[in-house]
C-alpha cells in the first residue's frame, strides 16, 4: 500500500491541492475550542486523566485537520488513530471513575470492547457494503456509548443524561458522514462538516458526563 497516495473521500475535495477542503479543514477547530473550554471548566485541580482526555480531543481535531489538508493515506490513519485512542482511554476512565473498578479491570473491559469491535468489523466485511459511506466502523463506539449510559443510569443520573445527549448527537454526526457522497450532486460542499461540528459537541457531552459522576471506591 502506498501510504503517500492522495485520496479523495468527501464532496468538498475537488483535487489533490492542500487547500481543496477548506470548510472540512477549518471545522476541525471546533474540537480545539471544545478542548479549551473543557480545560478551563475542569480547573486546576482536575486529574491527570481528565487533562489527558481533554488533550486527546484537541489531538482529534488536529489529526483530522492534517488529513483534510494533506489528504494522504498516512494522514487518514492519523485521523482515525486519535479517535480510537480517545475512545479506549475514555472507556477505561469511565469504568474506574463511574463504576468503581480498578485500573486493571478497566483495561480488561477495554480489551473486551476491542475484541467485540474487531469481530463486528470482520463480520461487516463478509456482508454487502452498508449504505453508510464507511461510517460502520463508528457503530461499535456508538453501541459502547449506549452501554455506558445504561450503566450510569442508577449510579450517576447526571452522567447518564449527558451520555444520552452524546448518543443523540452521535446519530446526527454519523448521518452527516454517511450522506456526504450521496448529496454531492445537489450539495457540492457536502455534509462532512457536520460530522466535525456535531462530534465536537458530542465529545463535550462525554466529558461533562465524566466530570458529573462521582467516583466510587475502586474495587481491588
Amino acid at each position: 500500500m502506498n501510504w503517500a497516495e492522495s485520496i479523495d473521500l468527501y464532496c468538498e475535495r475537488t483535487g489533490p491541492e492542500l487547500w481543496s477542503e477548506p470548510v472540512n479543514a477549518l471545522t476541525n477547530l471546533a474540537f480545539v475550542a471544545v478542548a479549551a473550554l473543557l480545560w478551563r471548566r475542569a480547573g486546576r485541580q482536575a486529574g491527570g486523566d481528565i487533562r489527558l482526555l481533554t488533550a486527546l480531543i484537541a489531538a482529534v481535531g488536529l489529526g483530522s485537520l492534517v488529513f483534510h489538508t494533506l489528504a494522504r493515506r498516512w494522514a487518514a490513519l492519523l485521523d482515525i488513530g486519535f479517535i480510537a485512542i480517545f475512545v479506549l482511554a475514555y472507556h477505561q476512565r469511565f469504568q474506574v471513575r463511574l463504576l468503581g473498578r480498578s485500573a486493571a479491570a478497566g483495561w480488561r473491559g477495554v480489551g473486551v470492547f476491542v475484541l467485540l469491535a474487531a469481530l463486528f468489523v470482520a463480520a461487516t466485511k463478509q456482508l454487502p457494503p452498508l449504505p453508510l459511506n464507511g461510517s460502520e466502523i463508528y457503530l461499535p463506539p456508538f453501541a459502547l456509548l449506549l452501554v455506558c449510559a445504561g450503566q450510569a443510569r442508577r449510579r450517576a443520573p447526571a452522567t447518564a443524561r449527558w451520555l444520552r445527549r452524546a448518543a443523540g448527537l452521535f446519530v446526527v454526526s454519523i448521518t452527516c458522514r454517511a450522506v456526504d457522497q450521496a448529496l454531492c450532486p445537489v450539495w457540492p460542499l457536502g455534509t462532512h462538516l457536520g460530522w466535525h461540528l456535531v462530534n465536537a459537541a458530542m465529545l463535550y457531552c462525554c466529558m461533562r458526563a465524566l466530570l458529573a459522576g462521582s467516583a466510587p471506591t475502586p474495587q481491588p
